[in-house]
């Protein structure tokens, strides 16, 4: 009976576990935006060879991120237009195949 009891005491509310996903998906952006912030820093620092300033690697990385996501989004647009006009060729094809047959 106490088993019982701590099991169900134990179990977490789902607006907790969804908060914890939530700050978990947070933590893994804000670490990539991160690394890239210092890769793009230190390439910089390679190019104009002086030191740039620490408080610009992460709004590099978040820009990264964001472009990254905005190309993602181009070419995925990109390649639902091709699907769509497939399809409508095809439906075109059927339709003349159809008037043509009788």
């Amino acid at each position: 009976m106490h088993t019982l009891l701590i099991l169900f005491q134990a179990e977490e509310a789902p607006e907790s576990r969804l908060s914890e996903l939530f700050d978990q998906v947070l933590t893994f952006l804000y670490t990539l935006a991160h690394w890239a912030g210092q890769l793009i820093a230190k390439l910089i620092e390679y190019i104009i060879g002086s030191q740039m300033p620490v408080d610009l690697i992460d709004p590099l990385g978040f820009l990264v991120l964001l472009t990254l996501f905005l190309i993602v989004v181009e070419v995925a647009k990109k390649i639902a237009w091709l699907v769509v006009i497939v399809g409508w060729v095809l439906i075109l094809v059927r339709i003349v195949m159809e008037v043509l047959g009788k």
